[in-house]
């Protein structure tokens, strides 16, 4: 049984302060006890390496705080260690700090008393994680040398130099080049020089350690994986509709023991989250929820759900005790129940109208079935009308366009005067039904094409047997309903005018408008999360894995 989940947080808290008043007790005079004035018997290199110790270890002890407090067990070993070389290096020097000194003795106490707390495996690592951790290492000696500078040594230094010549002094003295600063003593100038040229060296040990330390990375879908996927969701017809986004090469799988049933997920940041509904054989979704739990205990992530749909939404929270909070809803049309007539479809009746007399027309077509050159066409097209705009999705959109590992894709394409100016793509749900993966068209393209393409795949989906087209997700479709009632208050109005100022940068009023036109169901979506203080966690992995904010990176 794992400790209480608060101690490695608080032991992460204490470690991280702990670094920090080493590093402000000997680069900043109003930190430290007074210094006393060196022995000219010492040899100033032990000075020299017992200050760029210090603040290395201070450092590395802040970098460090946010693996403990996620339990790794490397990082606790790491911490042990450079606790350790600090404890010395603070009792072997010519002046102490009491206060250092004491904090490191129960820093090392806890975390020897604590040791069964820190459990989890590291994050495996990815290609670009030793330049990441270049980046990192080369930026906090940086700042760590201004810091030296500025308040440990400032009255050491002749004369006032400019900042362009503070940084020159600090770059150069990374590789062992004596810079434009000049000091008033050489014993200064040589420590300074030590220390620069400890903290250079410490800047290459990090991605080199990173480069070579061997940790298993996640495997991502293998063909084996992608093929057995298409294979379960196709033959079960109570499968979700985003079930055959489970096959982005992007995400991983957890599988129930027999392989009849698995999650597909994706890690970033410390979150384990996992793409709507479970797939595969109902009685063995527990099973995969367990074997997905197991597997973010072990690393110490935290586990959550994205998109998933009220059938999936049930089992999580009785299998998993996971809080579930409503972001949206998925538009579905039933296509036996679709009419242009009446007054609701109104709008819709006349836009295709209009669109058609200005002379566009629409066909819809399996993708297998398309001549080469139209494909390779569409795939050019796909691309230019992104517009520089990177492509966005995980839950609810492919990695992919018109591949042919993907033949039972569907895709509509409206043209006027016989050159494509828009398509919508869908993926396969079940047997007897689409799911919308992408909706583009021509910019400048006529109001209404948008409209057309998808009356058109209705038409095409009731002449081939097919039950349901599912089209865009609106993201907080409820309450934007509740704002438009009379009834509505001012908190929900408020909320409704927050989301609509964040419409101009993410579409989420507009995508709910334009569904709504067709009269379809609703199919509630849910974000699942462990914990309430787990939400802006979870969130911010969601939005980051969604790639609605930059600095995508998983491991």
């Amino acid at each position: 049984m794992k400790s209480q989940r608060w101690v490695p947080v608080w032991i992460g808290r204490g470690t991280f302060l702990v670094g920090l008043f080493d590093i402000l007790a000997n680069v900043s005079r109003k930190f430290r006890t007074p210094v006393h004035k060196l022995n000219n018997v010492i040899p100033v290199f032990l000075n020299g390496s017992a200050l760029a110790t210090a603040i290395f270890t201070g450092m590395i002890l802040m970098i460090l705080a946010r693996g403990l407090s996620r339990r790794k067990r490397r990082a606790w070993v790491l911490a042990l260690a450079i606790l350790a070389v600090n404890l010395a290096t603070e009792i072997f020097r010519t002046n102490h700090h009491p206060v250092q000194i004491l904090l490191s003795i129960l820093s090392i106490a806890a975390l020897v008393v604590f040791r069964n707390s820190f459990y989890a495996k590291s994050d495996p690592s990815t290609r670009l994680q030793p330049l990441i951790g270049f980046g990192i290492a080369l930026l906090v000696f940086f700042i760590a040398s201004l810091l030296l500078l500025k308040y440990r040594s400032h009255d050491e230094i002749i004369g006032n130099p400019s900042l362009k010549d503070i940084f020159q002094f600090i770059i150069e003295g990374f590789v062992g080049v004596a810079g434009p600063v000049k000091f008033t003593s050489e014993r200064a100038s040589d420590a300074i020089a030590f220390t620069l040229g400890t903290f250079g060296v410490f800047t290459l040990i990090v991605p080199l350690w990173l480069y070579f330390r061997r940790i298993k990375p996640i495997p991502k879908m293998s063909d084996d994986d992608m093929h057995l996927v298409r294979k379960l969701i196709k033959h079960d017809l109570d499968q979700d509709s985003l079930g055959y986004f489970a096959t982005r090469r992007d995400k991983s799988v957890i599988w129930s023991t027999n392989r009849k049933a698995g999650i597909a997920y994706r890690v970033q940041g410390g979150v384990m989250l996992a793409s709507g509904d479970p797939f595969g054989e109902y009685s063995l979704w527990p099973e995969a929820i367990a074997e997905f739990l197991k597997e973010a205990e072990e690393h110490a992530w935290t586990p959550a759900v994205m998109g998933c749909s009220d059938r999936g939404g049930e089992v999580w929270v009785e299998h998993a005790g996971m809080i579930a909070i409503d972001i949206g809803d998925e538009a579905i049309i039933s296509v036996k129940d679709f009419t242009l007539e009446g007054r609701p479809m109104a709008n819709v009746r006349q836009m295709v109208n209009r669109i058609k007399r200005k002379g566009y027309s629409c066909t819809t077509h399996k993708w297998s079935e398309l001549d080469e050159v139209v494909r390779a066409e569409l795939r050019k097209l796909a691309h230019d009308w992104r517009y520089g705009v990177s492509e966005r999705g995980f839950s609810m959109s492919m990695d992919r366009f018109g591949e042919d590992d993907d033949p039972d894709t569907f895709i509509t394409i409206a043209r006027l005067e016989g050159e494509i100016k828009g398509l919508l793509y869908y993926v396969p749900w079940t047997t007897n039904a689409l799911s919308l993966d992408r909706m583009q068209r021509e910019r400048g393209t006529d109001a209404g094409v948008n409209e057309l393409m998808i009356v058109e795949t209705v038409e095409y989906a009731r002449a081939n047997n097919l039950a349901y087209v599912s089209l865009n997700f609106a993201a907080f479709r409820s309450l934007f309903e509740r704002a438009d009632k009379i009834s509505a208050g001012p908190i929900t109005r408020g909320m409704r005018n927050l989301i609509r100022f964040s419409s101009n940068f993410f579409q989420v009023e507009s995508l709910y408008r334009f569904n709504a036109k067709f009269q379809p169901g609703w199919e509630t979506r849910y974000v699942l999360y462990p914990r309430a203080s787990d939400l802006p966690k979870v969130g911010w992995a969601a939005l980051r894995a969604e790639k609605f904010i930059s600095g995508f990176r998983s491991h």
